[in-house]
């Protein structure tokens, strides 16, 4: 019976909270600043740990975040915090130490040692979630981009013609005399607070109609963006020191540096022009969107070196 109970006991044990190992860390932190550090510091632990399983849960849920991207999120918060609760262990309180000889410089500086070690750890989090996310997605290129705006011209086509339904619906009820709120409520999904001025000024069709053009207009840019990818496929041109590749797939002009620049050689670079373009870290290159203004610039700043 004994071996019964235990046995059912081991199956319903909650498991260790995900920072389990941290605890010891996190009641020290709380040796010199609290009566009851064990009970702070397993909060603590508590807390932070539903936090991180509710990241992990949160990255998981977004297409193409691999697991790899995720253990090294986990890892990066753990070190973080770690170094927090380090931090936090060098705080103290004059109500737990007594105020005899309190050293309030020693106070003040380990209370900004903590701040920054907490500031730090909670703006990697939120940039870091962004970030991965972000990486994830899959690459933008001409083709993709041309079917996400024709798919959103066709809704808004759609949406255009169902505002236009719903003005002539308008004007025969106000003809008629007929109630038809339920009906724009339902059918059109105007908010009830709404429905008195829809009666009044219909549906605007303006925006409509200017949003439409911008989105053929875009279609038409990518099109002809296209175009010159399959007639010009990827060319590189080399310089001293780099190449530069015009990366129509990405749609990006590129410029890579066969070895990192020095600080004085970036400023020089950015005198010429660099400055204009983005660093991106997950191509390795400066970059910058292919535009008639994009070409020239490079073309100006790699003047006698192609």
């Amino acid at each position: 019976m004994n071996n019964l109970f235990e046995t059912l006991a081991e199956i319903i044990k909650p498991e260790p909270a995900i920072l389990q190992h941290l605890e010891s860390k996190a009641i020290r932190s709380y040796n010199w600043t609290s009566f009851s550090p064990e009970r702070r510091g397993e909060q603590m632990i508590k807390d932070y740990s539903e936090e991180l399983t509710a990241d992990i849960e949160e990255l998981r849920k977004e297409a193409n975040v691999n697991d790899e991207s995720i253990t090294d999120y986990k890892e990066r918060y753990e070190r973080l915090f770690s170094s927090y609760l380090s931090a936090k262990s060098g705080t103290f309180s004059a109500m737990i130490t007594g105020p005899a000889k309190f050293n309030n410089r020693k106070h003040e500086k380990a209370n900004r040692s903590e701040e920054k070690h907490y500031e730090i750890f909670r703006e990697w989090r939120s940039r870091a979630k962004k970030a991965i996310v972000r990486k994830a997605q899959p690459v933008k290129t001409f083709v993709s981009e041309i079917d996400r705006y024709k798919a959103d011209l066709a809704s808004m086509q759609r949406n255009h013609e169902k505002m236009k339904q719903g003005n002539k619906l308008v004007a025969k009820a106000i003809k008629s005399g007929e109630d038809i709120s339920q009906t724009l409520i339902n059918n059109y999904g105007v908010a009830p607070h709404m429905v008195d001025w829809c009666m009044k000024f219909g549906f605007n069709l303006t925006n409509n109609n200017a949003n439409m053009k911008r989105v053929e207009q875009r279609i038409k840019e990518l099109e002809q963006k296209e175009t010159m990818r399959q007639n010009q496929p990827e060319k590189e041109y080399t310089f001293k020191g780099g190449k530069v590749v015009m990366n129509y797939e990405a749609d990006r002009i590129q410029i890579f540096f066969d070895v990192r620049p020095t600080q004085q050689e970036l400023n020089d670079w950015k005198a010429k022009g660099l400055n204009s373009f983005n660093w991106s870290p997950s191509a390795m290159a400066w970059q910058r969107k292919i535009t008639g203004n994009a070409i020239y610039a490079t073309k100006y700043m790699l003047k006698g070196l192609i």
